[in-house]
């Protein structure tokens, strides 16, 4: 995208990047595609793809990691570090801030072949005592780079921010809309509000999450006092024997380890918030990244995160020269398991974000029409009731409501009755239906049949007895237009084989549409 298109990148029906030239429309980050679209109705929406995302960035964390070796990479663009360390070395949470601003900067210019990054891409750097904090001094509004927040200083550079922070996708609480809606219709706005509130009143109406906001809106990063020493270190690692030069071994032998781990620290009341994954090639040479969770990795989120980092590294200009030897992945950090409360009724299941994210790597990997989707209207003809469009430009929904053809507002004399046919040829093929004397059947221009049908002809079917029939369906569309008019009569036919087909009769011709199951 560039800055003067309107444009927006949606993750689970939210804005979560914005074009210079859509913010003038008044979109903000957080709010639905819908509302986006209300405001700007030639918006252009572009679905999040995160494994690309974190493809692009690993260039930026290679530079990156000349300043300190161990980056928690967040998701694709976002990433931190402890600054303890790293800020005596440059002198200074400033001149760490500059620092990092300059390496990010000669890698983007030389990724776009520019002297100047354009001003939505230009990095920003937020320090402060944690990471809550940090990322929203690097995402506010403000008119410096590098926003450093003094220790001690969260709470007070907190309290201005209004309540929808607290779902940003950097926050514990991120899937908390409903609270912070209901934080708004009770008159607190501001963080400041929430931070002012007796700890007992917000247990007692909000329970755990109305702390943890409290807590956020303090400074107070709740995910750094429930990190849990590992006493044990939880770790799997293999060699491939022998070495691959297929990214997708490697990412196989890890989906292995990941369900391990999980299962691992399940068993002991823990969930992995940050992991290590280190793969080598027979040559020695090492990849090793360390990645953080907003909230506990699944087997399937360590697994994408292994083919990332091997996607990102094949792909970089430090490319390995050898083939895959060992992948390594050991866990860094957990923190308690306090489950995850599953969606009731008409609400997504971590069956149906599974079924999403395998759809999109396939896109992936075959194109964006390798994957449709049936989306149901209006009409008469197979063509208009039923249409296949690529899953990408779908608002994908696994329990949305699918209406009938029956079901439409519109009457559409003559159109089908359900069920309607299961497989629908790309192209009709040519047949004969005749009569018990071998007469071809044939419909008046008042949809009325001259003679009945008694046997069915085709070359891919071949010959057989019409045993029962249904139609037929008169259609006349568009009489006014000599171009696109249709003047057809459809049959439903039960042949002695124990199939059953859509056919319809055109200037005399008939042809086969569809077959039923």
């Amino acid at each position: 995208m560039t800055c003067d298109q309107l444009a927006v990148v949606v993750d689970n029906d939210r804005i979560v990047d914005i074009t210079p030239a859509a913010i003038e429309y008044g979109i903000t980050l957080g709010v639905r595609r819908r509302e986006a679209q209300k405001l700007c109705a030639d918006l252009q929406v572009v679905l999040n793809d995160e494994e690309l995302s974190v493809r692009r960035f690993s260039s930026v964390i290679e530079a990156l990691e000349s300043v300190t070796p161990r980056i928690e990479i967040t998701t694709g663009g976002r990433c931190s570090f402890p600054t303890r360390g790293p800020s005596r070395y440059f002198g200074g949470d400033q001149a760490l801030a500059q620092t990092v601003v300059e390496r990010t900067v000669s890698v983007l210019s030389a990724m776009f072949e520019t002297d100047e990054v354009p001003n939505h891409i230009y990095p920003k750097v937020g320090v402060a005592d944690s990471r809550f904090v940090a990322a929203l001094a690097a995402t506010s509004e403000t008119s410096s780079r590098i926003q450093v927040v003094v220790s001690g200083g969260s709470a007070a550079f907190l309290a201005p921010f209004p309540v929808d922070v607290l779902v940003a996708k950097e926050s514990p609480l991120s899937e908390a809309h409903d609270l912070v809606d209901v934080f708004r219709r009770l008159g607190l706005k501001t963080l400041g509000d929430i931070s002012s509130l007796p700890n007992q009143e917000l247990v007692a109406r909000f329970g755990s999450p109305g702390l943890l906001a409290k807590q956020l809106a303090q400074g107070i990063d709740s995910r750094a006092s429930l990190l849990h020493s590992i006493s044990n270190v939880v770790s799997e690692e293999s060699e491939i024997d022998p070495p691959t030069d297929h990214v997708e071994t490697a990412v196989f032998v890890a989906k292995a380890f990941a369900d391990r781990i999980c299962q691992q620290l399940a068993a002991e009341g823990l969930a992995c918030v940050r992991i290590l994954v280190e793969v080598e090639t027979e040559h020695g040479e090492i990849s090793s990244r360390l990645w953080r969770h907003e909230r506990r990795f699944t087997p399937i989120d360590i697994t994408d995160r292994v083919r990332w980092q091997l996607e990102g590294w094949w792909k970089s200009e430090m490319a390995p020269t050898g083939s895959l030897s060992l992948v390594r992945l050991v866990v860094n950090e957990t923190i308690p398991d306090s489950g995850c409360q599953l969606g009731f009724w008409g609400e997504k299941t971590a069956n149906d974000e599974r079924a999403i994210r395998s759809f999109t790597r396939i896109q992936g990997l075959l194109g964006p029409d390798s994957v449709t989707l049936v989306q149901r209207g209006g009409g008469r003809r197979l063509a208009n009731i039923e249409q296949k469009v690529p899953f990408v430009a779908a608002n994908f929904d696994p329990n949305r409501v699918v209406n009938l053809p029956e079901s439409t507002d519109a009457p559409w004399p003559g159109r089908l009755p359900v069920p309607l046919p299961i497989a629908v040829l790309t192209q009709a093929k040519k047949l004969e239906v005749v009569d018990d004397d071998g007469r071809l059947v044939r419909v008046s221009g008042r949809g009325h049949m001259e003679r009945n049908p008694a046997y069915f002809k085709s070359e891919c079917l071949g010959a057989h007895l019409i045993i029962g029939w249904g139609g037929p369906w008169f259609l006349d569309e568009r009489w006014w237009d000599s171009a696109k008019k249709i003047r057809q009569a459809r049959f439903q036919f039960l042949l002695d084989n124990d199939t059953s087909h859509l056919c319809v009769i055109e200037n005399g011709q008939w042809w086969l549409e569809a077959s039923y199951e």
